[in-house]
């Protein structure tokens, strides 16, 4: 097998990426070594890498990139027997945007057929959602708020509401309000137009039950903070690089109950959103807005260092 690959790779930090010529992972005995189909592009998490403000692959050249779906091409000794050549499976990894990715034994899920490869290189934002539902304890009857309708806030309503929520959500981008109205939320708010924050208190003078803020944009905590009610739960869903400042005083007199919820929560989570996605409760083709070819990939991604950003919602590169 050849020792290069064609990677999709960040070269300047915040302006750039292209499609370049890279090293090809090489198996070990804990991992297995996946021939991409498709892989996810996560426009928040993955956005921080990007531009710098995290440095979880380094200094530039590096490809960036978490979540993909692939056949199985290399099995490590220790995981023979569990996975075999030619299985199809999704994966958690460093560096999904390439022909070929390697991923741990424990971080790869067997998908039951080839129809769940594209779909499923999205798994990782409703294991996001679920995992945070999970932790915060959403019931039927919840009165429920997600602040963003980025992929993972978009994941969190529809999840929310299987769960027999009532489920409000917000965002400023027409698309995706478009998209929740009719795929997510009981009612979702065009923050660009109205005060997402008044046209709640309105409805609900007293707050609603549990808020989660998505987006990860600090200047929204206070908003979130100002819809829960007296004793609510508040979900610090988005993820946020370093410090963050919010009213304390506004989350003390109500005495909230805050929740931080650790990413895509353990594997049986990540199992049960797989089986969601293929048996169709989670119809993660529909939140797909963009399929790329790879070769492509790099001016579609351009895009998402510019306010065009806001024009996608699930984006995926095919690979094949």
């Amino acid at each position: 097998m050849a020792q290069v690959m064609n990677a999709l790779t960040i070269t300047e930090l915040g302006k750039k990426a292209e499609v370049i010529e890279m090293p090809r992972p090489q198996v070990d005995e804990s991992s297995v070594v996946v021939k991409t189909a498709y892989s996810g592009v996560s426009v928040g998490t993955e956005m921080w890498n990007a531009y710098g403000n995290l440095k979880f692959y380094g200094e530039p050249p590096f490809i960036n990139g978490y979540q993909a779906t692939g056949t199985v091409v290399e099995v490590g000794e220790n995981l023979k027997g569990k996975y075999r050549e030619g299985d199809y499976v999704a994966v958690f990894c460093s560096g999904a945007h390439a022909e070929y990715v390697k991923s741990r034994g424990d971080l790869i899920h067997k998908l039951s057929s080839e129809k769940s490869l594209k779909p499923c290189s999205m798994f990782v934002q409703p294991s996001v959602a679920m995992n945070a539902w999970n932790i915060t304890g959403v019931e039927a009857g919840n009165t429920v708020y997600v602040i963003g309708q980025g992929l993972i806030g978009q994941c969190a309503a529809l999840l929310a509401r299987l769960k027999g929520a009532y489920v409000i959500t917000s965002d400023i981008s027409e698309e995706r309000i478009l998209i929740s109205q009719k795929l997510c939320a009981n009612w979702a708010i065009d923050a660009s137009k109205s005060s997402a924050l008044e046209a709640i208190q309105q409805k609900y003078p007293s707050g609603v039950d549990i808020v989660a803020e998505s987006t990860g944009f600090e200047p929204l905590l206070n908003d979130g903070l100002g819809a829960t009610k007296f004793n609510g739960k508040f979900v610090f869903m988005g993820f946020y690089p370093g410090d963050v400042k919010y009213n304390y005083y506004l989350a003390h007199k109500k005495q909230l109950r805050a929740f931080f919820p650790l990413f895509i929560g353990e594997r049986p989570v990540q199992e049960s959103i797989i089986r969601m996605i293929e048996n169709g409760y989670i119809e993660m083709n529909k939140l797909i807005s963009h399929e790329v070819n790879w070769e492509e990939s790099a001016a579609t991604y351009n895009q998402l260092f510019t306010k065009e950003r806001n024009s996608f919602n699930g984006i995926v590169f095919n690979w094949n």
